[in-house]
């Protein structure tokens, strides 16, 4: 008896990587909610909460909870034996899970404060951390394309939050009015969004090929030339706080530059992946080719605005604006995540999980449809979709169902590999 029940620990027990993705996801169910909660604002009338509150809740926990747990999990994941202190991984993820949590409910209730602010500046010292600890074992790591760019993503991650730091000064002497207030914020997204998380999915691809024995090697020109098309492109938002026509100039010149590269490094990652396919296209499958379409789609939009009317346009039609970010955030980057932790196993392969994911990527494509074809309609002035915030609420429902079926898969599959061990 004792026997069985130690076997029943053992087995019903979560592996840290899907404990750590775990965690990822509820952070991501509570943000998607809050997402969902926003759409509801036009709908109906919530007077206990402040629509900016909701939205900024929304965005740092879709960042700085989902979008950085999943990366520091799979990272630690690929790192198997090689990590070195996985203890402190596991207590400065908690810690940061907590952390999300608690800052939530504070810009929920009352907005920036001194309480959110705080917690922010905790996540920041954590990041650090764990970012410190991730260099060090990344290095060891046998991998060197991936080894690259894994490390460049968590470089990134750390210039990118000088944005951050730079704004108690640009408040103090120039006030949260001034252009290089908005610039400061554009500095973190565009190196959050463009390099923390486009490096680490890269990294990911890389490292999921290279673990079935196929080496993906990117030249030191062409890794180089990354590095400065995503400097150059910062030349759009920060056009936006300064509308000065060379930093339009400098963001066509570095979008060119990127379409070049990711096409080159791309192509061949897609063509290998073939390589590796069973008899059936599996889920997983499906959304790492949705995440690198999504990330050319993302490209080829950024390509677009080298010509000043759609430049215009990126920054005056609101649904443009949210469409790009969802773009980046919902397609990029977590379906390639997702993509990879089922391939990975992470995720487990059963028509709960897969109900799951079609679900949260039917919510994907239909909101991202309903937001460009909105714009479009406003943009060229010739009306608008048909009760288009009703619409748009009830696709947007589909994300947090989704992503709870994927968690309730991951429960339901251990549980039941631990009572078939016990019959």
């Amino acid at each position: 008896m004792n026997h069985q029940n130690n076997s029943h620990r053992r087995t019903s027990k979560l592996k840290f990587e899907q404990i750590y993705v775990i965690w990822g996801l509820w952070l991501f169910l509570f943000a998607a909610l809050l997402g969902t909660s926003m759409r509801l604002f036009w709908v109906i009338d919530l007077p206990f909460f402040e629509y900016t509150n909701v939205l900024h809740a929304h965005s740092h926990l879709a960042m700085l909870g989902w979008g950085f747990t999943v990366i520091c999990a799979l990272f630690i994941f690929f790192l198997k034996g090689l990590v070195q202190k996985p203890k402190s991984y596991r207590l400065l993820l908690l810690i940061n899970v907590l952390v999300c949590l608690v800052m939530t409910v504070a810009f929920v209730v009352d907005g920036y404060t001194v309480l959110s602010i705080s917690l922010l500046t905790a996540h920041l010292l954590i990041a650090y951390r764990l970012g410190y600890l991730l260099l060090q074992d990344l290095k060891r790591l046998t991998y060197k394309t991936a080894s690259l760019l894994g490390r460049w993503a968590i470089y990134w991650m750390f210039i990118s939050t000088l944005g951050v730091w730079f704004l108690p000064v640009v408040i103090a002497k120039f006030g949260k009015f001034d252009p290089l207030y908005f610039a400061s914020i554009e500095l973190f997204l565009h190196l959050q969004f463009n390099g923390w998380f486009v490096f680490a999915i890269l990294a990911f691809l890389v490292l999921t090929l290279e673990q079935k024995r196929f080496i993906l090697k990117i030249t030191k020109f062409e890794f180089w030339m990354l590095q400065i098309s995503l400097v150059l492109t910062y030349g759009l938002p920060a056009f936006w706080s300064y509308p000065i026509p060379v930093l339009s100039h400098l963001n066509a010149l570095g979008v060119v530059v990127q379409l070049l590269v990711l096409g080159k490094l791309l192509y061949p990652l897609l063509k290998s992946w073939k390589v590796f396919q069973r008899d059936e296209v599996t889920i997983g499958d499906g959304l790492i080719v949705i995440g690198v379409v999504s990330l050319l789609i993302k490209t080829i939009i950024q390509f677009t605005l080298i010509l000043p009317s759609f430049l215009g346009a990126s920054s005056e039609v609101r649904q443009f604006f949210i469409g790009f970010i969802h773009l980046i955030m919902l397609g990029v980057f977590t379906m390639t995540c997702l993509g990879v932790c089922v391939r990975n196993g992470i995720i487990p392969q059963v028509k709960l999980s897969k109900l799951g994911l079609q679900i949260l990527i039917l919510g994907f494509i239909s909101t991202e449809l309903i937001l460009f074809t909105q714009g479009l309609l406003l943009w060229n002035v010739v009306g608008a979709i048909p009760y288009y915030h009703e619409v748009i609420l009830i696709f947007t429902i589909f994300l947090p169902v989704g992503i709870a079926l994927v968690i309730a898969s991951i429960y339901s599959t251990s549980s039941k590999k631990a009572a078939n061990i016990l019959s």
